[in-house]
This record gives C-alpha cells, structure tokens and sequence, in this order.
C-alpha cells in the first residue's frame, strides 16, 4: 500500500541544512509502524513527505500505486493525520467543525463520526462543547474519530500520546488497536517513547539525525535489542 524508496529531502535553515536522505520502507494494509527517533531525527518531515505537504529532492513515496507528491486529490483523501497541529476551529463546537471540514473530504458521513464519538466515549453534551474546552485526551479522541469518518486507509498519528498520563495513554492504545483491526487500515505512529510501541506496533522504523538506522519488525527489534529505551536503542543501532 506505503512504499517508500531511496527518499531524500534537504532543507536550508539559516544557520544548518537538515536532510533526510536514504529512506526505504513498505507497509501493507493493515500493519501498525511505529517511527521512532528523538527530537530532530526528521520524524515530522517525513510524515510531511508522506501526506504530500513536502516534495522529495529523490527517490519516491507511492500510495495506492501513486506517487503522493503529484498531490493527486482522490490520493490525499485516503490519508488522514491526527497531530497537536490538526487546524480545527477553537471557539466553535465538535459538531461545527466536524461538518465543516468534513466538506473536504468526499467519504465524510456524519452518521459514522457520531459512532466514532460514542465509540470513544464521546457524549453528545461534549459534541457541543468548543473544540478549546476539550481536555489533552478528548481532543486526540475527537481528531481520530473525524479522521476515521471519512473512511482513510493510511493514518498517520503524531505523537498521539503527548501530555496524556498513563491511563488515557493506555486507553488510546487500545482503542486505536481495535479500529486498526476492525477497519484493515494502515498506522504510521510517531513517538519517542519505545514503551507506546510495545503491544501495538507490528514494525518500527527508527531515524537519527535524517538517516535511517533501522527498519524491522518489533519481534526481531525485541529479540535483538530487548525492551529498552529509546536513546540505548540508538546507540545500540549505530554501533
């Protein structure tokens, strides 16, 4: 479904250039990856490259059988992202801006996102609720539930799990694991925790500075590396 061959990516800040170069990945319909990497591996720019917002200095990433950067629209539309950066509308309700921005999108039903909403807990005292009065974890419930509305096969999360304590991150892992089973589709999840990773992911690809130092499936990571932390992990890799 997500092929992703010889990608390189260079952009010129004012005082260094970040590249990203030399990624290679597949992933089939119906796997979770999780994308590991601290802060400044390149994790956010190539989600960016994967939804079609960047255009690759080399190599390609196909969707579908099409090439994302030819910003194909019927493409883009199977794609969905929940991040910290969803633009959703503050001071209106969850019921305004579902409808609002679910005109983008041809797929979107209305009768689905209220499933979602009460799927994940959601009532429809909080659907009237102002998208800036939800809490950390109602907002992540609300942007997955419109992201599946519209019925996307590849769903990318953004550190879906920031600032939610240990039971709600729980809670969202199970939740998402249930979805990705019952509707087939794929998961990019990006973090920095290796924990998040551990019950859900299939396979998991780790970035350090722009390069890639590991694609594989999490068993082998865990057979080769056992359960440990993120950065042992790249120092591990890196050897």
């Amino acid at each position: 479904m997500l092929e992703v061959k010889e990608l390189h990516y260079e952009r010129k800040g004012k005082e260094e250039t970040f590249r990203l170069q030399d990624i290679h990945f597949e992933l089939e319909q119906g796997y979770i990856m999780g994308l590991l990497g601290l802060n400044g591996a390149g994790k956010s720019t190539l989600l960016d490259l994967v939804m079609g917002l960047l255009t690759p200095d080399s190599g390609s990433v196909t969707f579908d059988g099409k090439e994302v950067s030819a910003h194909t629209r019927r493409t883009l539309q199977k794609i969905a992202c929940v991040s910290d950066q969803n633009e959703f509308l503050r001071y209106r309700t969850l019921e305004e801006n579902a409808d609002l921005f679910g005109i983008l999108y041809d797929e979107y039903d209305r009768n689905r996102w209220e499933d979602y909403m009460d799927d994940f807990g959601l009532t429809a005292e909080q659907r009237r609720l102002c998208y800036d009065d939800l809490s950390a974890g109602e907002k992540r419930k609300f942007q997955l539930a419109f992201a599946l509305s519209y019925q996307p096969e590849l769903l990318l999360l953004d550190e879906p799990t920031a600032n939610l304590d240990p039971h709600s991150r729980v809670e969202w892992m199970n939740m998402l694991q249930r979805q990705v089973a019952e509707e087939e589709i794929s998961v990019i999840m990006v973090t920095h925790l290796t924990c998040d990773l551990d019950q859900i992911a299939d396979y998991i690809l780790v970035l350090d500075k722009g390069r890639q130092l590991a694609y594989m499936d999490r068993e082998e990571m865990v057979d080769r590396y056992g359960e440990i932390e993120l950065s042992r992990l790249l120092l591990e890799l890196a050897k």
